[in-house]
């Protein structure tokens, strides 16, 4: 069983109260080493399983989580507390790799910004909030068009956060994408997951983004890592869209007597790689066509993964 103020992590992920996927994944990747410490391999195996199921489209906390499953797995064996270092540092070290993947893929991006040009975003990224530091740091004048990003409203937490960085940033509601376009330059979006196709899985809104720049013919750059590239779907595996907590809207409606009325509010949508004009990571910038090379040259070919759920089905039974 999974304690009470594990099992709220779980809710946090699900309903995507954390925007970023790079934030959720350091956030549960702190939660599974609370549980390996404190409730032994068992709990560790069973919150990690909750947690992937919780936010699928999520390729980074997948990869992650795959890498940290795989040293608790090998040193099953050895006393918890020595298990729990191990895996403290293996967090340690995946934290530095994303961190380091973002100052990369920043680096690259930043080299296709203009001084004066016009950048569309959406939700909230590390990942383009970092482009956007650089290109202000190199006393490059850029103006942000942002969009609110519902359901969430993630778009005001970036916007709020440029605006604190000096960057001129305009919020727009979600439904003037395609009036604002015809001003936009470029549009920088950023991935919760990479497909084999070079599809990109990012906040719903994204790829009605991605379709109005291509009809404005505005360029589309999708900044991430290649640990956000998902190996899965090499097989033809499916990336299931979960959906926000819509009790705001409800209860917004109730109050109006439409209480009859259904609610969807997915998290995520698909957006179309001939919607896309290149994908920007710390390997540098790949045609959305090249991406079934890039998770070869990252998985081998056919990709060589451990089975996530049944490694971990496996440590929970195992306990510990």
């Amino acid at each position: 069983m999974v304690r009470p103020e594990l099992e709220e992590a779980v809710e946090r992920v699900r309903t995507g109260r954390i925007a970023s996927s790079t934030e959720a994944t350091f956030f549960a990747l702190d939660k599974m080493l609370q549980a390996l410490a404190e409730g032994g391999v068992g709990e560790f195996a069973e919150l990690a399983l909750r947690l992937t199921r919780a936010r699928p489209t999520s390729a980074l906390l997948v990869n992650a989580t795959r890498e940290l499953v795989r040293e608790v797995a090998e040193h099953r064996g050895e006393p918890l507390e020595e298990i729990a270092e191990r895996a403290r540092r293996k967090v340690e070290e995946l934290k530095g790799r994303i961190r380091s993947a973002i100052e990369a893929s920043a680096a690259v991006a930043e080299r296709r910004i203009e001084p004066g040009d016009t950048l569309l975003t959406t939700s909230y990224s590390l990942f383009v909030k970092q482009v956007v530091r650089n290109v202000l740091e190199r006393g490059r004048d850029v103006r942000v068009v942002v969009t609110e990003s519902r359901p969430g409203g993630e778009g005001l937490r970036m916007a709020s956060e440029l605006s604190s960085m000096g960057c001129d940033v305009t919020l727009v509601v979600d439904s003037a994408v395609r009036y604002v376009m015809k001003g936009v330059d470029k549009v920088l979006l950023s991935a919760e997951c990479v497909t084999a196709n070079g599809a990109v899985v990012n906040k719903v809104g994204s790829s009605q983004i991605a379709l109005a720049a291509h009809e404005a013919r505005v360029r589309v750059f999708v900044v991430t890592t290649s640990m956000k590239f998902s190996p899965e779907t090499v097989v033809g595996e499916l990336v299931e869209i979960p959906e926000a907590d819509a009790s705001e809207v409800r209860e917004l409606l109730r109050k109006k007597g439409l209480e009859g009325v259904k609610v969807k509010a997915p998290l995520f949508d698909v957006t179309p790689p001939e919607y896309i004009d290149a994908i920007i990571t710390e390997r540098g910038l790949m045609a959305p066509s090249f991406a079934m090379m890039a998770v070869r040259d990252l998985y081998g070919w056919p990709p060589k993964l451990l089975p996530l759920e049944e490694a971990l089905r496996d440590l929970m039974k195992g306990g510990g």
